[in-house]
Order: structure tokens, then C-alpha cells, then sequence
């Protein structure tokens, strides 16, 4: 199934007039204090349209900054119930590990073909060095990823076990670590490599996951400098609604109705909360990914249904919303239309779903992915 199309607009600007063409929009709902806010519609992007835009994220400049996470994996075999307590004994057969977080935005961008540096905390550890390993690996430039004087990495583990004839499966997951602390000199710190590694880059991620590396303080006073001539996207867990003035926002819908501030149920709800939303924070495009549902992208245009591309099942959302921000930032830096943009960045969603685990989408399966549907 493909995805749906709006009018575009000027490169990472308003949507206007532009290569998807204008139709009719439906009947507007009202916002607070009576402003008309408009009804979702539905478009189609065409594989023609986005094919173009994968080539041209090669070699652009830039930056992530944010919260860097070890996701572990446990792989184990489960076979019996203990004798102890009603829990599964389970036998630890291999690890695995990937970036996860900010990493994993990174990951995604140099991946697609961006030169990539990074910005932010690990401890001074194992789980902060395999981080730093594998960033370096994918060719990111990890001078900025900073040793932390007190705190240690942020590691997730999952553990996923399952029987000889059966396929893996989540049993549990045990976070550890906590928010970097922020004194004085560490911010000083901090605000110099970002300013080193943002003076040729084009586009910059902040990945907020709520550990303090990048946090909505921090980056309005960035912004006052040298971040303004960034395209600038935020992908936050839990404070999206205290960020100001970025070029696009991608929560879920559940983030997305944190940050409005109650629950979004229905299509008209969500036109408003999205048109409360961008009025409050200023940002520019908001992106909010509906799962099987497809995307939304709201701007001043106002709301555009994406559906979800290719229709099938996904097998795990591990990472899919990095995924997503990493690619619309590149290609809306990259010059592409606000919908064409919301658009490559939808079917790399749908490439992220669609294996377990965070794993970089690559230009090679975005092509596939946009070759499946003959348009």
C-alpha cells in the first residue's frame, strides 16, 4: 500500500504549491478561541517522487546530539518453569549489542549516506567504549561523544528467549543508568563540542530520551548562535512540548498527547491538539507516527494522512522513531518538500519495523521498499 501525498513546499520551508499537486481540503474543525484548523486530508506520494531525494542525503553534514544508549541483548533458551517460583528459568546462549537512542539516530544517518558527528555523554566504561566503537565503524565522528566524570553509561537489556522451534521473544527488559548530572563546567564542555561539530553541518537531531545530554534548556540556548542556520529536528521522549522553534518534531501519538496534554482519540482531537501544539512551540512541521496508522504531517498548511507503507504487520518498533527523524531531517536539509520529505522518511519507518531490533535503514532498502509498490 502506498503512502499518501499533499501539496509540497519551498525546502524545509512552508508547504505550498509544489510537484504533489493541490486538492480540495475538508470542512475545518475549530481550534481554541475559535481558529479554524483544518481537517485532515489524504495524499499519495508516488516511489517517482522519493527516489530522487535517497541519493541526495549522501555527503550532507550532520549533526546528532542527544542521548547515547547500549541496547543489549540477552538471547537465551526457555525450557521449563522453575520449581522455585512460577518464573521461566532460561538458559543464556549468546549477546548481542546495537546504538540505541541517539546512537541509533546516528547510526541511521551515516547509514543513508550522511557524514555524521555526535554530541553528547557515556561513562567511563565498557558499555561507553562499545558505543564509541561501533559509531566510529559506521565512519560518525565520535570527538564530541564526551566521558562523563561521575555517571556511567545508559545500557538497556533485553532479554528474549525462546525454544528450539521457536522464534525469540521479549521476556524482559532492566534499564540502568540515570540523567547526566550537569554542573557548570560539564555544560561548558558540552556547548563546546557542539559548537565544533555544528559549524559546516546542515542538519542537526536532537534525540531526548530523558537522560540530560540534550535537554530543551540547553538547546534554546544554542539556538541563539550557531544552530539558526540548522535544520533542526527533535524526536523527545517526554518533553516535547518545552522545545521551541525546531524545523520538525516527530512524536508518537502517545508523546504527541503528553505534549498536548490529554488523550488524543480521534482525527479532529488530534487537529486540534497538533494546531495547539505547533502554535505553542513554534516548530515548524510536526510529524506524529500512528503505527499501523500511517503518519500525520501537520503545518501551516495544516494536516496531511500519510498511510503506512507497505501494510504489513510490524515485527518490532524498536528504533522506527529514530529511524523517522534521521531520515526527515536529512532529506528536508537535503532541499526536499515538506510531504516528500515526511514521505522517504515513512517508508524508512516502515524498512525499521519490519526486522527486530535497531537497525540502520540503508539507501538499499529504501529502494527495495519503494520498488514493492510499482509506482
Amino acid at each position: 500500500m502506498s503512502a499518501r501525498k499533499a501539496v509540497a513546499g519551498r525546502p524545509g520551508g512552508r508547504a505550498g504549491s509544489g510537484s504533489a499537486g493541490r486538492g480540495r481540503r475538508g470542512a475545518p474543525e475549530r481550534g481554541k478561541r475559535g481558529v479554524a484548523v483544518a481537517a485532515l486530508v489524504s495524499r499519495r506520494v508516488g516511489a517517482r517522487a522519493l527516489r530522487p531525494w535517497i541519493e541526495r542525503l549522501r555527503d550532507l553534514p550532520a549533526v546528532v546530539w542527544g542521548d547515547f544508549v547500549l541496547d543489549e541483548y540477552w538471547q537465551c533458551r526457555s525450557t521449563r518453569v522453575s520449581r522455585e517460583a512460577p518464573v521461566l528459568v532460561l538458559d543464556y546462549r549468546s549477546r548481542s549489542a546495537q546504538g540505541g537512542g541517539a546512537a541509533n539516530a546516528a547510526l541511521n544517518m551515516a547509514s543513508l549516506g550522511a557524514r555524521v558527528a555526535v554530541v553528547g555523554w557515556v561513562g567511563a566504561d565498557s558499555a561507553g567504549e562499545e558505543i564509541r566503537a561501533l559509531l566510529a565503524r559506521a565512519g560518525c565522528d565520535v570527538s564530541g561523544l564526551l566521558v562523563h566524570p561521575s555517571n556511567p553509561t545508559i545500557v538497556k537489556t533485553r532479554i528474549v528467549a525462546g525454544d528450539v522451534h521457536t522464534s525469540l521473544q521479549q521476556v524482559v527488559r532492566v534499564d540502568r543508568g540515570e540523567a547526566f548530572e550537569a554542573d557548570p563546567g560539564s555544560r561548558r564542555v558540552l556547548n563546546e563540542a557542539l559548537r565544533r561539530a555544528t559549524q559546516d553541518a546542515r542538519a542537526l537531531v536532537m534525540s531526548d530520551y530523558g537522560y540530560d545530554s540534550v535537554t530543551p534548556a540547553l538547546a534554546r540556548q544554542a539556538a541563539k548562535g550557531w544552530l539558526r542556520k540548522l535544520v533542526v529536528g527533535v524526536d523527545a521522549r517526554y518533553r516535547l512540548g518545552d522545545y521551541r522553534n525546531v524545523t520538525v518534531a516527530t512524536p508518537n501519538e502517545g508523546e504527541a498527547a503528553a505534549a498536548i496534554g490529554h488523550a488524543v482519540s480521534s482525527d479532529a482531537e488530534l487537529a486540534r491538539g497538533a494546531h495547539a501544539l505547533r502554535h505553542r512551540t513554534g516548530v515548524e512541521h510536526l510529524i506524529v507516527t500512528r503505527g499501523r496508522d500511517g503518519m500525520t504531517l501537520w503545518n501551516a498548511e495544516g494536516g496531511v494522512s500519510l498511510a503506512a507503507w507497505g501494510g504489513h504487520e510490524a515485527v518490532d518498533v524498536t528504533g522506527a522513531g529514530d529511524a523517522v527523524v534521521a531520515t526527515v531531517t536529512l532529506a528536508l536539509a537535503a532541499g526536499a518538500p515538506p510531504l516528500e520529505a515526511a514521505g522517504l522518511a515513512n517508508v524508512a519507518g516502515s524498512v525499521a519495523v519490519s526486522r527486530r531490533g535497531a537497525v540502520a535503514v540503508t539507501p538499499g532498502e529504501l529502494r527495495d521498499a519503494l520498488a514493492g509498490t510499482g509506482a
